[in-house]
């Protein structure tokens, strides 16, 4: 199974700030400084059916 980032969810400390952002490696919007990530959602791009059914 493959997964698909969606957006990483990140952290400004700097600037007390937060954002969302679909690069790899984000940046501040405000200050243009380094970020913290908190998450990066992932989606799998192949799955089965909840129900477990073909």
């Amino acid at each position: 199974m493959k997964n698909f980032q969606v957006m990483a969810h990140w952290f400004c400390g700097d600037c007390d700030v937060e954002g969302r952002d679909v690069a790899a490696e984000p940046e501040c919007w405000n200050c243009g400084g380094t970020v913290t990530v908190t998450a990066r959602p992932t989606v799998p791009t192949e799955h089965r059916p909840a129900d477990g059914g073909a």
